[in-house]
Formats: C-alpha cells, sequence, structure tokens
C-alpha cells in the first residue's frame, strides 16, 4: 500500500520531490508550519492577486471555513494566503474607513475605557509639561492614531489566534500557525463585509431613496446585529476548518464572541502607546 503522505493532498497524485508535478501543490512539512516562514511567505506575495482571488471571496462568503481547512491541508495555491486576504481587506479599509470601529479618539482614550485612570494622568502631566494646547495635542495625537489603528489591526489577529489555541488546547493536531490563519480569514471578512460593505451599501440606499437608517437601526440595535453575525460567521469558520461538531463549533463561536470586546480594549490600549510615543 502507498503511503498517503507521499500523495498530493490536492489532486492526489503520487509525489516524486517536494512539488505536485500535476497541479504545482507544495508538500507541507513540520518547518513549513513555523511562523517565519509563514511571515516571510505571506510578505514576499502579499500584493499578489489573479484568479485566485475571486474564489478566495467566494469561499470567504459562501463557505466559511473552507479556506482554513484548506490551509491546514496544506493546499497553497488555490486561494490567497490568509495574510494576502487581511492585508488586501486592510488596504480597503484604509481607503474607505466607513466606520471608524478600530479608530479611537483621545478624549475615549482618557475617559470611557476601562484603562482611562491610569493613562490619562500621563497625557495631562505631558501637556502641560509641554504647553502644546489640549487642542493642539489632542489634533497631532488622533491623527496620528488614525494612520496607527488601520496599521495595528494585525493586533487582533493576532490575539484572536492565541485564544483560538486555547480554546483547542487539548488538540495537538493543529499548530498555532493553523489558528493565526483562521484569524486572519476572520478578520478579513469582517473588515471587508461589515465594516465597507455594509455600511457602503447602507449609505447608497440612503442617499438613492433619500431616507435615514437611524429610523431602523440604534447603534444597540447595529451592535447587536454585527454581534449575531461574528457568532454566527466564527460558528460554520470553526465547525468547517477544524472538523468538529456543532456542539464544539456552538461554545468556542460564542466565547470567541465574548472574546471581541476584551481584545479591543487591549487593541486600543497597544494603540495608544503607539500613537504617545510617536507624538511626544
Amino acid at each position: 500500500m502507498e503511503n498517503s503522505s507521499l500523495r498530493c493532498v490536492r489532486c492526489g497524485t503520487e509525489l516524486k520531490g517536494a512539488f505536485c508535478y500535476s497541479c504545482g501543490e507544495k508538500r507541507i512539512e513540520p518547518k513549513d508550519k513555523r511562523i517565519g516562514h509563514f511571515l516571510e511567505e505571506a510578505i514576499s506575495s502579499v500584493f499578489v492577486a489573479d484568479g485566485k482571488f475571486f474564489k478566495t471571496i467566494k469561499e470567504l462568503v459562501t463557505n466559511p471555513g473552507e479556506l482554513t481547512n484548506s490551509f491546514i491541508k496544506g493546499i497553497r495555491k488555490k486561494y490567497l494566503t490568509p495574510l494576502q486576504l487581511f492585508f488586501f481587506a486592510n488596504l480597503v479599509y484604509f481607503i474607505f474607513p466607513l466606520i471608524s470601529t478600530f479608530n479611537t479618539s483621545l478624549e475615549v482614550q482618557m475617559y470611557q475605557l476601562p484603562y482611562s485612570s491610569s493613562i490619562r494622568p500621563l497625557v495631562e502631566s505631558y501637556i502641560e509639561e509641554s504647553e502644546l494646547g489640549l487642542e493642539k495635542f489632542t489634533a497631532e495625537f488622533e491623527a496620528a492614531s488614525s494612520s496607527n489603528g488601520k496599521l495595528l489591526l494585525i493586533v487582533l489577529v493576532v490575539l484572536q489566534g492565541f485564544f483560538l489555541k486555547a480554546l483547542f488546547w487539548k488538540n495537538k493536531k493543529f499548530f498555532l500557525v493553523d489558528f493565526f490563519a483562521a484569524s486572519a480569514y476572520f478578520y478579513g471578512f469582517y473588515i471587508l463585509f461589515i465594516l465597507v460593505l455594509f455600511p457602503a451599501t447602507v449609505f447608497l440606499l440612503t442617499s438613492l431613496f433619500n431616507f435615514s437608517m437611524d429610523a431602523f437601526f440604534s447603534e444597540l440595535t447595529m451592535s447587536i446585529l454585527f454581534l449575531v453575525v461574528i457568532i454566527g460567521y466564527m460558528f460554520f469558520l470553526i465547525r468547517r476548518a477544524f472538523d468538529i461538531g456543532n456542539v464544539g463549533a456552538l461554545w468556542r463561536s460564542l466565547l470567541l464572541g465574548m472574546f471581541i470586546i476584551p481584545s479591543f480594549i487591549i487593541y486600543r490600549y497597544i494603540l495608544f502607546w503607539v500613537t504617545f510615543l510617536m507624538v511626544t
């Protein structure tokens, strides 16, 4: 009986070397699962977009988890890599920031977050010592924060990747990079469809038909709707990507939905320090 490990995971052709001569897929080895290789591969090809782009977007929307499942199996030629998709989504959001979810004003940083009381004296002391004045410092801080906020979105991918790994702590089958891949694909979907496409559609409809969405959706309603979409999407992603049952996928997706809030707080804390150190 032939060793299945010597067959291409994509097309089943018997392998004679590292690459399949039929479809070009590379045989994945443990060294290919290392974070260093993962980042190196992504950086070298992050802006490459061909027919894989449309296949990736289709699977991202219609079959959550398929992209991650393919990544885990070693099917890398068929779709965009997780970081390719994530950075593409990040670029789109950078150009069309229709919802400022990831941008945090100085006032919010100083007064409305759990850590505000610890950073407020620092900001007030700097403003007093530098004699800049609150208005000028706020303008400088928020300009830098707006740019940094989009660049630091990778922090959310990393945080969720580690949290996913913790949810599968008993399962030694998967590597940490597999959970980072799932997280990157999820945030690719979140940015493209929740933060860009949805508000763009709402803006288009309200412009064409001259009505306000405020009459239908309050901020609380929208937050609940987004949370339901996130949990639902993560349920299907986890179930398909990691090949587990409904119960296992459900409790993990619920915990991930709850983790969104603390992960955003951690992200904003990091955003504050990066921005503060840049402008002081």
